[in-house]
């Protein structure tokens, strides 16, 4: 058990405590020791493994943000007292969480931008408005013949 410790403060990854963990408990099975302790922390270790998987999975299907950021809290409360090293999703956390805070920033820049003064689909620039060009597209559609060409030959084509 001093040697697991030791690899406990290396940090080492979890897939190297269980292992650390079987091997005890097999090599002590037969003696009489008690190795309720190494049972309880293994199941501890294999349950995070299946966690941190799980979060694995999510992230590669691309899920919200929103939801990692969910997930990574619960897995962190529930092993906050376990043996595993949780530095990379505490770090992976804190990126989610200043990418969200990120993209709010963005949508609140857009909202900003829609609301802005002179931004107006009525009016484009000074000189030139928007009702002057429509006036002046039908007055052209009007004094064009072809057009009226081609509608006549579209009718005939109604069912």
């Amino acid at each position: 058990m001093n040697f697991y410790q030791k690899l406990v403060e290396k940090k080492v990854k979890v897939e190297e405590l269980i292992f650390t963990l079987e091997k005890i408990s097999r090599k002590y099975k037969d003696i009489g020791v008690n190795l309720t302790p190494v049972k309880e922390k293994l199941l501890v270790l294999r349950k995070f493994k299946v966690s941190r998987d799980y979060y694995r999975k999510l992230e590669e299907r691309g899920v919200s943000i929103s939801e990692r950021i969910n997930t990574l809290k619960r897995i962190l409360t529930k092993f906050k007292n376990s043996d595993a090293d949780l530095s990379g999703m505490e770090s992976a956390l804190g990126r989610l969480q200043e990418e969200r805070a990120g993209n709010k920033k963005e949508i609140e820049k857009v909202e900003e931008f829609r609301v802005g003064k002179g931004t107006g689909a009525v009016e484009i620039g000074k000189d030139f408005r928007l009702e002057e060009k429509v006036q002046e597209f039908i007055q052209e559609e009007e004094s064009s013949p072809e057009i009226e060409e081609d509608f006549e030959e579209f009718e005939e084509f109604e069912p």
